[in-house]
């Protein structure tokens, strides 16, 4: 694996409380900010639909909300959804409830 060298700007005093965690876990900065790099692409690249800021501007379109989003979210997003969608909706959530009973 290649490495870049990547530059920013950060908050000193920030900066130097990560650096003071960082020394106390004997964890190189470099890790830490790795790990984070890591967890976002695995959370926002596989399975994430791609939109176009068009999409947004139609007062029609609803992108799913995220799955760990609130109760209330979840209730608008029902609301709007067509009966179709409401049926696509459940079925999923009937699958998943079906893989995760074999762990639990």
């Amino acid at each position: 694996m290649s490495e870049k060298l990547v530059n920013f700007r950060f908050d000193e005093e920030k900066y130097q409380k990560l650096k003071m965690m960082a020394l106390k876990e004997r964890t190189p900065i470099k890790n830490l900010v790795a790990n984070l790099i890591d967890d976002y692409i695995k959370k926002h690249s596989d399975g994430n639909p791609q939109f176009t800021i068009e999409q947004f501007q139609d007062p029609d379109f609803m992108a799913c909300p995220a799955f760990y989003r609130d109760g209330k979210t979840w209730e608008n997003y029902i609301s709007k959804s067509s009966e179709d969608e409401k049926q696509k909706l459940k079925k999923q959530i009937i699958l998943l409830d079906n893989k995760l009973s074999k762990y639990l």
